[in-house]
């Protein structure tokens, strides 16, 4: 395992094996790089800030899609489109 800097280790494969419960204490804290004959290949890290990074991803896509949205509507023709409601009735849910 090598410490690249404070927040960041390295470690390969095959030591992996051997270090499990310490990569397990350091990805509460740091950065861990997985690589295979001195190439990265995958970061490993805490589930829960996993979560939370993909919690704030996903609200982040959400926000550029309003815009875009919005944006759309603007200079689109909406007597093209069917609304919400017509959409469910037309597929049955109601």
């Amino acid at each position: 395992m090598i410490n690249i800097n404070e927040n960041t280790i390295m470690i390969g494969t095959s030591e992996l094996r051997t270090e499990i419960p310490k990569v397990e204490k350091e990805i509460k804290e740091k950065k861990v790089i997985l690589t295979k004959r001195g190439k990265p290949i995958a970061i490993i890290q805490d589930f829960e800030t996993y979560n939370e990074r993909e919690k704030l991803l996903e609200e982040y896509e959400d926000i550029i899609f309003g815009f875009l949205a919005k944006a759309r509507a603007k200079t689109t023709n909406l007597k093209k489109y069917i609304s919400h409601e017509e959409m469910i009735k037309k597929l049955g849910l109601i």
